[in-house]
């Protein structure tokens, strides 16, 4: 049995946003100190049917370089400077933590307008003030450090279904076909993934590929778009249902929200639910482009896989320093 309530349970916290699930692990009003959300569910056991998945002892890392130039104008660009004493080196790296591949944490985006009054709610409660001050650690991406994100994974290869089965391909840089629940799910048949609690879930949509493809000008030229699109898994409640029910710890992809980006103006959006509601950590940009070759290389998409974010208390995102193992 599942060691969580049904998605039709949601919300837990009745007066507060929908599809929260806020005080399933600390008090019944959601005010205890658990601070993991949906990596509760990683478990010893869980560890250990990643373990068992490894065969090749093959090692691929799933990182873009820190230098990665960022999709958002208004990011800041990696700045590294070394330090000579006469007789060592050191360097000192600045960089924004949402500009290459990223976990986002619990304090990056919130419910964006509940109840209804411009206020901004996320994970547990907290309040938008709460969130930005960085005295406050609560609820911080440290907790990825303390509690790394390790544990059986999954891949899906939407690009690979597609082609496979004659359908359409993806418009990278658009949010106008969502990728639906019917080919996640027609995708895991296919793979022959069968999920259980505690694992991950990784989806491939082309994204890096098709960027890398591109200009330094059409790169830029992306940035400069009235709306900064992207691809993505689709945001509606049966697709929110299909990840809580399945037990799935934590979700990353290689575009840049995970589900496409924007989403429709007045509704929620993966960020507000699986972020605020769920407590479940969203990664981006990470390369899936070895781990999908060797994934069809051995006609298998399930795998180890391992992260530990940088431990900075109270920060806002990470880096998921990520590798699979199969």
């Amino acid at each position: 049995m599942p060691s969580f309530p049904p998605f039709s349970a949601l919300p837990l916290k009745k007066d507060g946003p929908p599809h929260n699930a806020w005080g399933l692990y600390s008090d019944a009003e959601g005010d205890g100190e658990d601070e993991l959300g949906r990596l509760n569910l990683i478990s010893p056991q869980s560890v250990k049917r990643g373990k068992e998945t490894i065969t090749e002892g093959l090692v691929i890392n799933l990182n873009l370089p820190l230098s990665f130039p960022p999709l958002h104008p208004r990011r800041e660009h990696l700045q590294h400077e070394i330090k000579c004493s006469g007789h060592s080196n050191d360097d000192v790296v600045r960089f924004n933590t949402q500009s290459s591949t990223q976990w986002d944490g619990f304090r990056h985006y919130p419910y964006q307008d509940w109840p209804g009054k411009g206020e901004y709610t996320f994970y547990g409660g907290m309040s938008i003030e709460e969130a930005s001050d960085s005295s406050v650690k609560k609820y911080g991406a440290q907790n990825y450090a303390k509690r790394p994100i390790t544990s059986r994974a999954h891949l899906l290869d939407i690009p690979l279904y597609l082609s496979t089965h004659s359908l359409p391909p993806l418009d990278p840089f658009s949010s106008s076909q969502p990728i639906p629940l019917s080919t996640l799910k027609a995708c895991a048949e296919d793979s022959q993934i069968t999920f259980a609690e505690g694992d991950i879930l990784l989806v491939n949509t082309g994204f890096i590929e098709a960027l890398e493809g591109l200009s330094d000008e059409e790169r830029e030229g992306l940035k400069k778009r009235e709306k900064n699109e992207s691809v993505g898994v689709e945001a509606n409640e049966e697709v929110w249902a299909w990840h809580w029910d399945n037990g799935i710890a934590a979700v990353a992809s290689d575009c840049p929200s995970y589900e496409s980006w924007p989403a429709p103006d007045g509704q929620l959006s993966c960020h507000q639910v699986f972020l605020a509601g769920f407590g479940l950590p969203i990664g981006e940009l990470f390369d899936l482009r070895e781990l999908a070759e060797q994934c069809k290389r051995l006609n298998r998409w399930t795998f180890f896989f391992a992260s530990c974010g940088l431990y900075v208390d109270g920060g806002i995102a990470t880096p998921p320093n990520a590798q699979a193992i199969l």
